[in-house]
């Protein structure tokens, strides 16, 4: 294990330097003391390198008021490429973004391949699409039936093999200011309601239409859609047939897996495949949600994040896109249910092979006897470091775990270019937290995938003996999007002999893995 001293502390696994970056944002949730329902959701931040010059800018996700809202989101743009010192500079205005909506999330992709990212921005209301203008500005394009629904996350995913990447867009209350019950808890004072007092809303789907617009097709794919509170959904090829299908997480409803019928339309399979409930049969309140390919197994398992009281739930994949809850098994149930979870990722944080877990925690409800009292909101996030028996192990007392607050969005990406996933936090009502990962390998190697005819492709590492799944798609977490470069730390780059790339399980490309040190371009024909 790599020991890093910082402040006279061993072992911390990562430093937050939110203080010393010191981004000029502060989350408001518009709180006046009405219970409105979507203070307690919002909000996501984006990490994706917007200018094309190697490293990752930060996109920070804001809500505001209800009536007349003020208060925008904000782009930081990384300077490390230029100074190779750690530092943001706010190009907000200089970019015209004006997204003065309530803003709950963000997603990102290269619409329309030209060689610069994207992004689209889920509100309370209307849904924004942003066009990168080479690194210049952005330029906002219309969305066919951008209907006034309550959206929370999105995934860019291309779902019929033409090259383009479709849209998947979670909704979730029918939540309006005239519809805003009084709930109370169990001591009596009124608090926020949950999904269960509002109606849910069919989540929408868009096709690309060859980068030139985004086309309403919910009716046509998705001809049973229910009305579900959905907080989340992630893109995967589920039972590798060579289209990709949709995993969503509903809050307190059963969860949905969308099979994907060669292009054509979904089918529904979420508790024929396992992921609708838990090991007891229950639904709960899902929120976060992370793939990772934690048992080294050669396919891509499924974790969600919950409410306080329920377990956050780990499902394995047996290989065929069923699975099986082993949440208990790997000793990550009984230490969530103190915890109300959010965003989550799988990332390497020692020097191992063992993909580890990260949750970021914040309650929606006051369990405190004060009037008001947002300090019980607070709470610790978590980390678990995986081991070769697939076993969870918490790790606690870090000074970075100590810190208490309202989390919500977080994005996993090397924001220092060094060969380690920082982490950037989104926090209700406060400042955004900046992780950075201590683990600072002397070798690693860096692989940014440039594929010119935007395939769906499937990527692995490989030995001898086993072979494993990557995982780089930009969803998932909550409400966020992540760094689709994918970095490899010196436990994997001796562990395994190389990486190969694939097309409906046809090897199409094949390379050793070497120490870098750097992200260098694939290009794949």
């Amino acid at each position: 294990m790599l020991i890093i001293v910082i402040s006279h502390v061993e072992a911390e696994y990562f430093s937050n330097v939110a203080e010393q970056i010191n981004l000029d944002f502060l989350h408001k949730n518009g709180d006046l003391g009405n219970f409105n329902y979507p203070e307690i959701v919002g909000s996501g931040v984006g990490l994706f390198d917007f200018d094309n010059d190697g490293d990752l800018d930060i996109y920070l996700v804001q809500s505001g008021n209800f009536i007349q809202n003020k208060s925008a989101d904000k782009l930081f743009i990384n300077n490390y490429s230029d100074s190779k010192v750690l530092s943001f500079s706010d190009e907000t205005k200089s970019f015209k973004l004006n997204n003065n909506s309530y803003g709950i999330g963000i997603a990102i992709a290269d619409i329309n391949n030209d060689g610069w990212v994207d992004f689209y921005l889920t509100n309370l209301e209307q849904n924004q699409m942003y066009i990168n203008q080479k690194g210049r500005g952005f330029k906002l394009l219309n969305i066919e039936s951008n209907h006034n629904s309550w959206s929370t996350s999105a995934s860019f995913c291309d779902i019929n093999n033409d090259g383009y990447k479709d849209l998947y867009v979670t909704n979730y209350v029918n939540w309006t200011t005239k519809n805003n019950p009084k709930c109370y808890n169990a001591s009596s004072k009124q608090d926020y309601c949950g999904p269960s007092s509002f109606e849910g809303l069919k989540d929408r789907f868009y096709i690309n239409e060859s980068g030139t617009k985004l086309v309403d097709k919910t009716a046509q794919y998705f001809s049973n859609m229910p009305k579900s509170p959905g907080l989340n959904v992630v893109c995967h090829d589920v039972n590798n047939d060579g289209f990709n299908d949709f995993i969503v997480a509903n809050d307190g409803k059963a969860n949905l897996l969308w099979l994907n019928q060669k292009g054509k339309s979904f089918k529904e399979s979420g508790l024929f495949s396992g992921l609708a409930v838990n090991g007891q049969g229950v639904a709960e309140a899902s929120m976060g949600l992370a793939l990772s390919d934690f048992d080294l197994d050669g396919d891509l398992d499924v974790f969600f994040t919950h409410l306080m009281n329920e377990s956050n739930t780990l499902y394995k994949n047996n290989g065929k896109g069923y699975f099986s809850d082993v949440s208990n098994r790997s000793k990550l149930s009984a230490e969530s249910y103190a915890y109300t979870g959010w965003a989550t990722g799988f990332l390497m944080v020692n020097d191992d092979i063992y993909p580890d877990l990260v949750i970021f925690n914040g309650a929606v409800a006051d369990s405190s006897k004060k009037l008001t009292d947002s300090v019980s909101l607070k709470q610790a996030n978590q980390l678990f470091l995986n081991t070769p028996s697939s076993i969870f192990v918490n790790v606690k007392n870090e000074q970075w775990l100590l810190k208490k607050a309202i989390s919500r969005g977080a994005a996993f990406g090397d924001i220092d270019n060094d060969g380690d996933i920082d982490i950037v936090v989104n926090n209700n009502n406060g400042t955004p937290d900046i992780l950075l990962n201590n683990q600072n390998p002397k070798s690693w190697m860096g692989l940014k995938i440039s594929d010119k005819l935007h395939r769906n492709l499937k990527i692995e590492l490989f030995n001898t003996n086993s072979t494993i799944q990557i995982n780089y798609n930009t969803d998932g977490a909550y409400a966020s999007a992540h760094d689709d470069r994918i970095v490899l730390n010196q436990a994997q780059i001796e562990y395994y002999n190389g990486i190969r790339f694939l097309l409906n399980n046809k090897i199409i490309l094949e390379k050793p893995l070497t120490k870098t040190n750097k992200y260098n371009p694939i290009e794949i024909e």
